[in-house]
């Protein structure tokens, strides 16, 4: 159950309607799990500040998953996501902030129960 959140101080009405479309595809190759098991949420017109500027187009973001993250894995899925922020969002490389987070099956939960106990 991979999450994606991005924070950015780019506007509301210049995040285009299929940005989640442009996007679960890019994390399905990255991460290499279905489209159908992503979250992904996006929070625009964020106060953001990096590198000491708040006014050029920025984000920030973190992506959870339960395996498929590592060294190798997580250089190649920063690249894709970087091109996706700078296509969609006008948001250089340099101004993307990106974090990883490999959980375990029982720190997450879904329908109730965690991951750890759906996958029995």
């Amino acid at each position: 159950m991979p999450v994606l959140k991005i924070f950015t101080n780019v506007p509301k009405s210049q995040v285009t309607k299929d940005f989640m479309a442009k996007v679960i595809p890019v994390l399905v190759d990255g991460v290499k799990k279905e489209a159908e098991k992503f979250t992904c949420m996006v929070q625009s017109d964020c106060l953001l500040s990096i590198d000491g500027d708040s006014t050029l187009p920025a984000a920030t973001a973190s992506l959870e998953s339960i395996g498929h993250l590592g060294p190798e894995e997580n250089k190649r899925i920063a690249k894709l996501l970087s091109a996706v922020m700078q296509s969609e969002l006008g948001v250089k490389p340099g101004r993307f902030l990106l974090t990883f987070y490999d959980l375990e099956p029982h720190n997450i939960a879904k329908k109730g129960t965690t991951i750890a106990t759906l996958e029995f």
